[in-house]
Protein backbone atom coordinates (compact mmCIF):
# COMPACT_ATOMS: atom_id res chain seq x y z
CA UNK A 1 0.00 0.00 0.00
CA UNK A 2 2.58 2.11 0.70
CA UNK A 3 4.55 1.68 -2.24
CA UNK A 4 1.27 2.35 -4.17
CA UNK A 5 0.85 5.51 -2.25
CA UNK A 6 4.60 6.31 -3.07
CA UNK A 7 4.22 5.69 -6.75
CA UNK A 8 0.49 7.65 -6.81
CA UNK A 9 2.68 10.97 -5.54
CA UNK A 10 5.53 10.51 -7.49
CA UNK A 11 3.20 10.21 -10.38
CA UNK A 12 1.52 13.20 -9.02
CA UNK A 13 4.60 14.92 -8.78
CA UNK A 14 6.19 14.28 -12.40
CA UNK A 15 2.05 15.71 -13.72
CA UNK A 16 2.31 19.13 -11.47
CA UNK A 17 6.22 19.87 -12.90
CA UNK A 18 4.94 18.74 -16.57
CA UNK A 19 2.10 21.19 -16.17
CA UNK A 20 4.36 24.22 -14.51
CA UNK A 21 6.82 23.10 -17.54
CA UNK A 22 3.84 23.48 -20.21
CA UNK A 23 2.71 27.04 -18.63
CA UNK A 24 6.16 28.24 -18.43
CA UNK A 25 6.62 27.44 -22.05
CA UNK A 26 3.04 28.91 -23.05
CA UNK A 27 3.97 32.14 -21.06
CA UNK A 28 7.43 32.44 -23.11
CA UNK A 29 5.68 31.51 -26.38
CA UNK A 30 3.36 34.58 -25.79
CA UNK A 31 6.05 37.00 -24.83
CA UNK A 32 8.65 35.89 -27.17
CA UNK A 33 8.48 38.40 -30.22
CA UNK A 34 7.33 36.98 -33.64
CA UNK A 35 9.97 38.15 -35.88
CA UNK A 36 13.37 39.88 -35.67
CA UNK A 37 13.87 43.67 -33.71
CA UNK A 38 15.29 46.77 -36.49
CA UNK A 39 18.77 47.48 -35.45
CA UNK A 40 18.60 51.28 -35.91
CA UNK A 41 20.34 53.74 -34.38
CA UNK A 42 19.06 56.92 -32.76
CA UNK A 43 18.59 59.69 -34.94
CA UNK A 44 20.79 62.67 -34.54
CA UNK A 45 18.84 65.58 -33.82
CA UNK A 46 19.06 68.54 -36.19
CA UNK A 47 22.10 71.29 -35.20
CA UNK A 48 20.88 74.85 -34.93
CA UNK A 49 22.90 77.06 -36.88
CA UNK A 50 24.40 80.34 -35.70
CA UNK A 51 23.36 79.83 -32.36
CA UNK A 52 24.70 82.39 -30.38
CA UNK A 53 27.25 81.11 -27.84
CA UNK A 54 28.68 83.35 -24.91
CA UNK A 55 32.13 83.17 -24.38
CA UNK A 56 35.05 84.59 -21.64
CA UNK A 57 37.10 86.60 -24.26
CA UNK A 58 40.02 88.42 -22.64
CA UNK A 59 40.26 91.52 -23.61
CA UNK A 60 43.45 93.67 -24.47
CA UNK A 61 45.72 90.64 -23.25
CA UNK A 62 44.63 91.35 -19.93
CA UNK A 63 44.76 88.71 -17.27
CA UNK A 64 41.34 87.30 -16.67
CA UNK A 65 39.71 88.25 -13.25
CA UNK A 66 41.12 85.86 -10.78
CA UNK A 67 37.75 84.27 -8.65
CA UNK A 68 37.92 85.53 -5.09
CA UNK A 69 38.00 82.92 -2.69
CA UNK A 70 34.43 82.18 -0.41
CA UNK A 71 35.36 81.44 3.15
CA UNK A 72 33.80 78.18 3.32
CA UNK A 73 31.91 78.03 6.58
CA UNK A 74 29.37 74.91 7.68
CA UNK A 75 25.95 75.92 6.74
CA UNK A 76 22.90 74.08 8.29
CA UNK A 77 21.33 72.61 5.09
CA UNK A 78 17.86 71.47 5.11
CA UNK A 79 17.29 68.04 3.80
CA UNK A 80 14.61 67.63 1.92
CA UNK A 81 11.92 64.57 2.72
CA UNK A 82 11.01 62.16 -0.10
CA UNK A 83 7.90 62.06 -1.60
CA UNK A 84 6.67 59.01 -2.57
CA UNK A 85 6.35 58.14 -6.40
CA UNK A 86 3.22 57.06 -7.57
CA UNK A 87 3.96 54.42 -10.34
CA UNK A 88 1.82 55.57 -13.87
CA UNK A 89 -1.46 53.94 -14.36
CA UNK A 90 -1.59 52.42 -18.11
CA UNK A 91 -4.72 50.88 -19.66
CA UNK A 92 -4.21 46.95 -20.78
CA UNK A 93 -1.09 46.03 -19.58
CA UNK A 94 1.20 48.68 -21.01
CA UNK A 95 2.17 52.28 -19.02
CA UNK A 96 4.82 52.93 -22.33
CA UNK A 97 4.40 54.43 -25.79
CA UNK A 98 5.22 53.09 -29.02
CA UNK A 99 6.26 54.38 -32.40
CA UNK A 100 4.93 51.16 -34.30
CA UNK A 101 6.14 51.69 -38.35
CA UNK A 102 3.83 50.23 -40.61
CA UNK A 103 4.43 49.27 -44.22
CA UNK A 104 2.11 48.23 -47.04
CA UNK A 105 4.64 45.96 -49.17
CA UNK A 106 3.70 46.63 -53.00
CA UNK A 107 6.75 44.88 -55.12
CA UNK A 108 4.28 44.94 -58.42
CA UNK A 109 2.07 47.52 -58.51
CA UNK A 110 0.50 48.24 -61.84
CA UNK A 111 1.89 51.68 -62.27
CA UNK A 112 5.51 50.71 -61.92
CA UNK A 113 5.98 52.62 -58.84
CA UNK A 114 7.83 49.42 -57.26
CA UNK A 115 7.99 49.54 -53.10
CA UNK A 116 6.02 50.39 -49.98
CA UNK A 117 2.64 51.72 -51.10
CA UNK A 118 1.58 52.15 -47.57
CA UNK A 119 4.09 53.97 -45.35
CA UNK A 120 2.76 54.96 -41.51
CA UNK A 121 4.16 55.64 -37.90
CA UNK A 122 1.48 55.11 -35.60
CA UNK A 123 2.18 56.43 -32.10
CA UNK A 124 0.22 54.01 -29.26
CA UNK A 125 0.21 55.73 -26.32
CA UNK A 126 -1.02 53.32 -23.53
CA UNK A 127 -0.45 55.91 -20.39
CA UNK A 128 -2.84 58.51 -22.05
CA UNK A 129 -5.09 56.32 -24.32
CA UNK A 130 -4.27 58.34 -27.42
CA UNK A 131 -2.93 56.71 -30.83
CA UNK A 132 -1.98 59.15 -33.40
CA UNK A 133 -1.15 57.75 -37.14
CA UNK A 134 1.04 59.59 -39.10
CA UNK A 135 1.31 58.89 -43.55
CA UNK A 136 4.48 59.07 -45.22
CA UNK A 137 3.41 59.97 -49.25
CA UNK A 138 5.33 57.44 -51.12
CA UNK A 139 6.88 60.27 -53.63
CA UNK A 140 8.69 62.04 -50.93
CA UNK A 141 12.41 62.38 -52.32
CA UNK A 142 14.48 61.10 -49.45
CA UNK A 143 18.64 60.80 -48.26
CA UNK A 144 19.49 57.11 -48.89
CA UNK A 145 23.31 57.76 -48.85
CA UNK A 146 25.42 54.68 -46.89
CA UNK A 147 22.47 52.87 -46.53
CA UNK A 148 23.82 49.91 -48.30
CA UNK A 149 21.49 50.24 -51.23
CA UNK A 150 24.61 49.48 -53.77
CA UNK A 151 25.07 47.83 -57.16
CA UNK A 152 23.88 50.33 -58.38
CA UNK A 153 24.18 52.83 -55.70
CA UNK A 154 21.08 54.78 -54.83
CA UNK A 155 21.95 58.14 -52.44
CA UNK A 156 17.78 59.31 -53.19
CA UNK A 157 14.93 57.93 -54.04
CA UNK A 158 11.59 58.79 -53.31
CA UNK A 159 10.68 56.96 -50.17
CA UNK A 160 8.22 54.27 -51.30
CA UNK A 161 11.28 53.16 -53.85
CA UNK A 162 13.32 52.67 -50.67
CA UNK A 163 11.49 49.82 -49.35
CA UNK A 164 12.05 47.57 -52.86
CA UNK A 165 15.03 48.58 -53.84
CA UNK A 166 16.08 46.97 -49.93
CA UNK A 167 14.07 44.23 -50.67
CA UNK A 168 15.61 42.69 -54.05
CA UNK A 169 19.13 43.11 -52.14
CA UNK A 170 18.29 41.18 -49.78
CA UNK A 171 20.20 38.09 -49.77
CA UNK A 172 18.28 35.72 -48.03
CA UNK A 173 15.29 34.04 -50.16
CA UNK A 174 12.74 33.64 -47.62
CA UNK A 175 9.54 36.29 -48.36
CA UNK A 176 9.42 37.15 -45.00
CA UNK A 177 12.84 37.79 -44.09
CA UNK A 178 13.60 39.91 -47.37
CA UNK A 179 10.30 41.96 -46.40
CA UNK A 180 12.18 42.64 -42.53
CA UNK A 181 15.21 43.43 -44.39
CA UNK A 182 13.33 46.13 -46.24
CA UNK A 183 11.29 47.55 -43.50
CA UNK A 184 15.05 48.41 -41.57
CA UNK A 185 16.05 50.19 -44.67
CA UNK A 186 12.80 52.58 -44.54
CA UNK A 187 13.08 53.06 -40.75
CA UNK A 188 16.52 54.20 -41.12
CA UNK A 189 15.14 56.35 -43.65
CA UNK A 190 12.44 58.11 -41.47
CA UNK A 191 15.56 58.05 -38.80
CA UNK A 192 17.93 60.23 -41.33
CA UNK A 193 15.29 62.39 -42.84
CA UNK A 194 12.82 62.36 -40.34
CA UNK A 195 14.70 62.15 -37.12
CA UNK A 196 11.67 59.39 -36.63
CA UNK A 197 12.68 56.12 -34.32
CA UNK A 198 10.65 53.04 -34.56
CA UNK A 199 10.16 50.80 -31.66
CA UNK A 200 7.85 48.74 -33.68
CA UNK A 201 7.18 47.64 -36.64
CA UNK A 202 4.23 45.73 -39.31
CA UNK A 203 5.05 45.01 -42.93
CA UNK A 204 2.13 43.25 -45.41
CA UNK A 205 1.97 42.03 -48.58
CA UNK A 206 -0.21 44.17 -50.26
CA UNK A 207 -1.21 41.08 -52.66
CA UNK A 208 -2.69 39.69 -49.52
CA UNK A 209 -5.23 41.92 -48.48
CA UNK A 210 -8.03 40.84 -50.64
CA UNK A 211 -8.06 37.47 -48.89
CA UNK A 212 -7.86 38.73 -45.65
CA UNK A 213 -11.05 40.90 -46.31
CA UNK A 214 -12.68 38.48 -47.58
CA UNK A 215 -11.54 36.03 -44.58
CA UNK A 216 -13.50 38.68 -41.94
CA UNK A 217 -16.26 38.93 -44.47
CA UNK A 218 -15.74 42.12 -46.41
CA UNK A 219 -15.40 45.87 -44.48
CA UNK A 220 -19.28 47.99 -44.38
CA UNK A 221 -17.81 51.66 -45.85
CA UNK A 222 -19.66 54.90 -46.93
CA UNK A 223 -17.66 55.97 -50.07
CA UNK A 224 -18.16 60.11 -49.82
CA UNK A 225 -17.50 59.96 -53.91
CA UNK A 226 -17.56 57.37 -56.90
CA UNK A 227 -14.40 56.16 -57.81
CA UNK A 228 -13.04 55.70 -61.48
CA UNK A 229 -9.11 54.71 -61.68
CA UNK A 230 -8.22 54.18 -65.47
CA UNK A 231 -5.49 52.19 -64.21
CA UNK A 232 -7.44 49.75 -62.16
CA UNK A 233 -10.42 49.24 -63.86
CA UNK A 234 -12.82 49.20 -61.03
CA UNK A 235 -15.63 51.40 -60.35
CA UNK A 236 -16.34 52.21 -56.76
CA UNK A 237 -19.39 54.13 -56.60
CA UNK A 238 -20.48 56.32 -53.64
CA UNK A 239 -22.60 55.37 -50.68
CA UNK A 240 -23.12 52.88 -47.78
CA UNK A 241 -21.58 49.13 -48.87
CA UNK A 242 -19.98 46.39 -47.92
CA UNK A 243 -16.28 46.10 -49.90
CA UNK A 244 -15.23 42.95 -50.52
CA UNK A 245 -11.21 42.48 -51.07
CA UNK A 246 -11.23 42.92 -55.13
CA UNK A 247 -13.27 46.32 -53.96
CA UNK A 248 -11.17 47.39 -50.83
CA UNK A 249 -7.64 46.94 -52.40
CA UNK A 250 -8.47 49.03 -56.15
CA UNK A 251 -9.96 51.83 -53.56
CA UNK A 252 -7.10 51.31 -51.54
CA UNK A 253 -4.98 51.81 -55.13
CA UNK A 254 -6.70 54.20 -57.15
CA UNK A 255 -5.09 57.30 -57.65
CA UNK A 256 -7.50 59.35 -60.01
CA UNK A 257 -5.86 62.82 -58.41
CA UNK A 258 -2.49 62.37 -56.56
CA UNK A 259 -0.99 60.32 -53.97
CA UNK A 260 -2.53 62.62 -51.31
CA UNK A 261 -5.82 62.05 -52.32
CA UNK A 262 -4.93 57.82 -52.27
CA UNK A 263 -3.91 58.78 -48.71
CA UNK A 264 -6.84 60.23 -47.31
CA UNK A 265 -9.07 57.35 -49.19
CA UNK A 266 -6.68 55.17 -47.10
CA UNK A 267 -7.60 56.82 -44.01
CA UNK A 268 -11.33 56.01 -44.75
CA UNK A 269 -10.29 52.59 -45.10
CA UNK A 270 -8.55 51.94 -41.99
CA UNK A 271 -11.42 53.71 -39.59
CA UNK A 272 -14.05 51.12 -41.15
CA UNK A 273 -11.29 48.07 -40.64
CA UNK A 274 -11.26 49.20 -37.11
CA UNK A 275 -14.54 49.33 -36.74
CA UNK A 276 -14.84 45.94 -38.33
CA UNK A 277 -12.40 44.18 -36.61
CA UNK A 278 -13.96 45.52 -33.27
CA UNK A 279 -16.65 44.11 -33.94
CA UNK A 280 -16.93 41.25 -30.68
CA UNK A 281 -17.71 38.09 -33.23
CA UNK A 282 -14.26 39.01 -34.95
CA UNK A 283 -12.30 38.65 -31.80
CA UNK A 284 -12.58 34.62 -31.93
CA UNK A 285 -11.43 34.76 -35.18
CA UNK A 286 -8.38 36.99 -34.87
CA UNK A 287 -5.68 33.86 -34.00
CA UNK A 288 -6.40 31.86 -36.87
CA UNK A 289 -6.47 34.92 -39.55
CA UNK A 290 -2.74 35.23 -38.19
CA UNK A 291 -2.30 31.84 -38.82
CA UNK A 292 -3.47 31.69 -42.21
CA UNK A 293 -1.57 34.63 -43.25
CA UNK A 294 1.54 34.45 -41.06
CA UNK A 295 3.70 34.01 -44.17
CA UNK A 296 2.95 37.37 -45.49
CA UNK A 297 2.94 39.62 -42.50
CA UNK A 298 6.39 40.82 -40.65
CA UNK A 299 6.33 42.02 -37.38
CA UNK A 300 8.55 42.02 -33.89
CA UNK A 301 5.39 42.25 -31.70
CA UNK A 302 4.55 39.05 -29.30
CA UNK A 303 1.09 38.02 -29.04
CA UNK A 304 1.20 39.62 -25.40
CA UNK A 305 2.08 43.27 -27.13
CA UNK A 306 -0.42 42.39 -30.25
CA UNK A 307 -3.41 41.62 -27.66
CA UNK A 308 -2.69 44.34 -25.97
CA UNK A 309 -2.58 46.90 -28.48
CA UNK A 310 -6.26 44.75 -29.26
CA UNK A 311 -7.48 45.77 -26.02
CA UNK A 312 -6.03 49.50 -26.46
CA UNK A 313 -8.28 49.77 -29.41
CA UNK A 314 -11.33 48.88 -27.21
CA UNK A 315 -10.58 51.56 -24.45
CA UNK A 316 -9.34 54.53 -26.76
CA UNK A 317 -12.06 57.02 -28.08
CA UNK A 318 -12.25 57.86 -31.43
CA UNK A 319 -11.72 61.28 -30.79
CA UNK A 320 -8.07 60.36 -29.49
CA UNK A 321 -7.45 58.60 -32.37
CA UNK A 322 -5.50 61.30 -34.90
CA UNK A 323 -4.59 60.74 -38.22
CA UNK A 324 -2.19 62.95 -39.71
CA UNK A 325 0.46 63.18 -42.46
CA UNK A 326 2.57 65.23 -44.55
CA UNK A 327 0.54 68.21 -46.13
CA UNK A 328 0.40 68.61 -50.02
CA UNK A 329 1.25 72.32 -49.18
CA UNK A 330 4.39 71.12 -47.83
CA UNK A 331 5.70 69.85 -50.98
CA UNK A 332 7.11 70.85 -54.05
CA UNK A 333 8.18 69.06 -57.39
CA UNK A 334 10.87 67.11 -56.85
CA UNK A 335 13.89 65.59 -59.31
CA UNK A 336 12.71 62.61 -60.74
CA UNK A 337 8.74 62.89 -62.48
CA UNK A 338 6.32 62.36 -59.89
CA UNK A 339 8.86 63.07 -56.54
CA UNK A 340 7.91 65.69 -54.82
CA UNK A 341 10.18 67.58 -52.05
CA UNK A 342 9.03 68.41 -49.10
CA UNK A 343 9.79 71.37 -46.22
CA UNK A 344 11.57 69.66 -43.70
CA UNK A 345 11.31 72.36 -41.34
CA UNK A 346 7.38 72.05 -41.10
CA UNK A 347 7.09 68.66 -41.17
CA UNK A 348 9.35 68.07 -38.19
CA UNK A 349 7.76 71.27 -36.65
CA UNK A 350 4.41 68.99 -36.83
CA UNK A 351 5.91 65.34 -35.73
CA UNK A 352 7.38 67.47 -32.68
CA UNK A 353 3.55 68.73 -32.02
CA UNK A 354 2.02 65.39 -32.44
CA UNK A 355 4.60 63.56 -29.82
CA UNK A 356 6.06 61.54 -32.22
CA UNK A 357 10.12 62.45 -32.47
CA UNK A 358 11.06 64.25 -28.91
Amino acid sequence: MKTKNLAGLVLSGLVILGILGVTVWAVKAYQTPLGPALQISTPTPIPFINQMVQESIPINNQAAPTAIPINTQMIPTTVPTAVPTIAPVGVCGETAAWNILILGSDAADMRGKKGSDLTRMARVDFLNRKVTVYSFSRDLWVDTAGLNLSYPTINAAPLGRVFYEARIRSTSLNVKTAMVDGTQTTARVLARNFLISTDHYVTIDLAQIPAMVDAIGGVPINIPVTITDPWIGTVIPAGQQTLNGTQFIAYARAIPDSDFGRIERNNLLLKALQQRLLDPGMWARIPQLYVQFNGVIATDLSPEQINHLACLLKEVPPEAILQDGVKQEWTSPGPQPGSLLWNKTTVINRLKELGLIP
